[in-house]
C-alpha cells in the first residue's frame, strides 16, 4: 500500500481493509481493481499489490471485522482465520514447493495497515525472494537458557490475564 493511502486512511479514522470488506473502496490503486479470492463468514482473502516478483503472488487474509492485533481477535475469528490461511497455503502448494506465512503484529513489527492480516507468499527453491533478512548471531547455552526462562515467565504472565 502506498504511504499516501496510509496517511489518508488514518486521517479520516478509516481502515483500507474495512473499506474493502464494506465495498467503499473498489481499487487498491488506480490500475488495480479490488477482487476477492475467497471468503468465509468471518474472513476474506485477496491479492496484495506488493508483488515479490513479476510472476509471484502475495495473498492477504484478513478477518472481516476490524481487529488491530492478533490478540484482539476472538477465538472463533482466530479459528476461521487460521483455517483460511491453511486453505490458501494448500492451494498455493498445488503449483509451488512451499510458502511463507507472515504476520506483522504491531508497529514495532512493521505493521502498516492496522488491521490484523496474514501474508502468504508462494515459494520455490532459488526464487530469489529474501524474507528473513536478519543475520543470525551466536549465543552461549547460558544466555539461551536465561532467555528461555524470561520468555516462559512472560507466557505465564500473559496466560494469567486471559
Amino acid at each position: 500500500m502506498l504511504k499516501k493511502e496510509i496517511k489518508q486512511t488514518s486521517k479520516i479514522n478509516s481502515c483500507l481493509f474495512c473499506d474493502f470488506v464494506s465495498g467503499k473502496w473498489i481499487k487498491h490503486k488506480p490500475k488495480f481493481t479490488f477482487e476477492k479470492l475467497f471468503e468465509t463468514k468471518l474472513t476474506l482473502s485477496f491479492l496484495s499489490i506488493d508483488f515479490p516478483s513479476p510472476k509471484r503472488v502475495h495473498v492477504l487474509i484478513i478477518p472481516k471485522k476490524h481487529y488491530v492485533n492478533l490478540q484482539d481477535c476472538p477465538k472463533k475469528v482466530l479459528h476461521e482465520l487460521i483455517e483460511h490461511v491453511v486453505l490458501v497455503s494448500k492451494a498455493l502448494r498445488l503449483e509451488h514447493e512451499g510458502s511463507n506465512i507472515l504476520l506483522n503484529d504491531g508497529r514495532g513489527a512493521e505493521q502498516t495497515v492496522m488491521h490484523t492480516h496474514f501474508h502468504l507468499v508462494p515459494r520455490n527453491k532459488g526464487d530469489g525472494i529474501e524474507i528473513e533478512l536478519w543475520k543470525r548471531v551466536n549465543i552461549s547455552q547460558k544466555s539461551y537458557s536465561k532467555l528461555n526462562k524470561e520468555v516462559k515467565k512472560l507466557i505465564l504472565k500473559a496466560n494469567k490475564k486471559k
